[in-house]
């Protein structure tokens, strides 16, 4: 029978000669292992959405009131400038306390509105979080009880405690901060791009501009300040 049949997940891994081969220093066999690489990443992506099927919903509507959140949040500076504008005309006459009065409520409903999504966002991907780090821990723990001796004999112990603490904790970390930032910040992006050409065409464009060539410049000055080598033998290897 294949040894692959005894491996828990599927990692290619890079150890040191002359360090052990796991992951986690000391002498239960860890000791300096420079990395691991997914033999395939895209099936490693595809069994992971698999596993989390079952919280897809509640995962797509934590994104959608995050979008929301972020949307209101984008909304806000405007209603500001309609406050603005009240307060001039009315330096020249009678300002209009109720049309500020309104706007101010509005705002307050606004983000209000923001900070509840945002935190139902939080709570749901928490949740769903959790509840998939549990599942994971559970079928390993499963899989480990239905390892043969051997596999434990050939295996260090970092690389198996690694397998179901490290790894389960950034896959968690992954789903509770990565995919909501991500579309968080997406929407600001958008949303800010928008109220800018709203609010003034010629200062967006000014301001993407000035961006684009402040990252054009950072970009060639770090090609000149660093030299890309090919990795060079470490002292103990042959």
């Amino acid at each position: 029978m294949s040894d692959k049949e005894y491996e828990i997940g599927s990692v290619k891994k890079n150890t040191q000669k002359g360090f052990g081969g796991g992951r986690m220093g000391g002498p239960g066999g860890a000791g300096g292992a420079v990395g691991e690489k997914a033999r395939n990443s895209n099936a490693a992506l595809k069994n992971l959405i698999g596993f989390c099927k079952p919280y897809i919903p509640a995962i797509v509507i934590a994104l959608i009131l995050g979008a929301a959140s972020a949307v209101f949040s984008v909304i806000g500076p405007g209603k500001i400038s309609e406050i603005t504008d009240l307060i001039t005309e009315g330096l020249t006459g009678n300002i209009n306390l109720a049309a500020i009065v309104s706007v101010c409520i509005f705002m307050t409903v606004l983000y209000g509105l923001s900070w509840l999504f945002g935190y139902m966002q939080s709570f749901i991907l928490a949740t769903v979080t959790q509840r998939v780090s549990k599942s994971l821990r559970s079928d390993i723990s499963k899989k480990i009880n239905r390892m043969p001796l051997r596999y434990f004999d050939k295996t260090s112990f970092g690389d198996v405690l690694s397998r179901v603490t490290n790894d389960v904790d950034t896959i968690g970390q992954m789903m509770n901060n990565s995919i909501g930032s991500l579309i968080s910040s997406v929407t600001l992006f958008l949303g800010a791009l928008i109220m800018m050409f709203a609010t003034n065409v010629l200062m967006a464009i000014t301001a993407v501009a000035a961006s684009l060539i402040g990252f054009v410049v950072m970009m060639l000055i770090m090609a000149r300040s660093q030299n890309i080598l090919p990795p060079s033998k470490m002292p103990w290897e042959p």
